[in-house]
């Protein structure tokens, strides 16, 4: 099978298609499986990938935790070549925090952060691509269908424990080092902590900026 298959609850589905037509890939759209944790499956002669793509603001930023705890792990026990795809549609201010490209709206999450929760991923296994928008997003998974019809998808070799991935989550939200993040796991864990009006480890500052991350748990 040479082709690339969409999850119906991508919203950019049928324009997906009509672009990976026009390029002369056959492709479709189905009814992933939410444990799967894929948004675009794409396959040729010597393999697949697997891809979740996510616009970084403000999708991406709110949902730190469902990706490292749900969406990466999903991602890796389905594919043997996991791709997360972030949407890079943010600048960064002077300040060093991240805005909304197309409205200049501000957000409370630095670009540091960012990058690091990014590394953190790679060390989990999973390859991260970075695009500007959609449209580089689909010519990188027409470049990729057209590679693997020569090449196999390169693999990582060096990985993060769990231990360390929570870490890289954490020190994701602003204000919170790694030696407060390891305070805090040795006390509870990340799920554990959604809600929680006091974590042990992190100030009531630290905590309020976790639970802003965490919030969409609480919905």
């Amino acid at each position: 099978m040479i082709i690339i298959l969409i999850d119906s609850r991508e919203q950019n589905g049928a324009y997906a298609v009509k672009r990976f037509t026009e390029a002369g890939i056959e492709s479709d759209i189905i009814c992933w499986p939410t444990e799967t944790g894929t948004d675009y499956f794409i396959t040729n002669t010597h393999g697949s990938i697997a891809v979740q793509r996510k616009v970084v603001v403000s999708e991406m930023i709110s949902e730190l935790d469902q990706i490292m705890y749900e969406i990466i792990p999903a991602l890796k026990n389905f594919s043997d070549n996991p791709v997360f795809l972030c949407e890079e549609n943010f600048g960064i201010s002077k300040d060093g925090y991240l805005f909304n490209r197309n409205d200049n709206r501000q957000t409370d999450f630095k670009a540091t952060s960012y990058y690091g929760f990014l590394e953190t991923i790679r060390k989990s296994g999973v390859d991260v691509v970075t695009t500007r928008d959609l449209n580089q997003s689909l010519y990188w998974m027409i470049a990729m269908h057209g590679y693997l019809s020569k090449e196999h998808f390169p693999k990582h070799r060096k990985y993060h424990g769990t231990k360390e991935c929570a870490i890289g989550m954490l020190t994701a939200v602003p204000g919170i080092g790694e030696v407060r993040a390891s305070k805090a796991l040795s006390h509870s864990s990340i799920r554990a902590m959604t809600g929680m009006k006091k974590v042990e480890g992190l100030t009531d500052k630290m905590n309020e900026r976790l639970q802003s991350v965490l919030r969409f748990k609480q919905c």
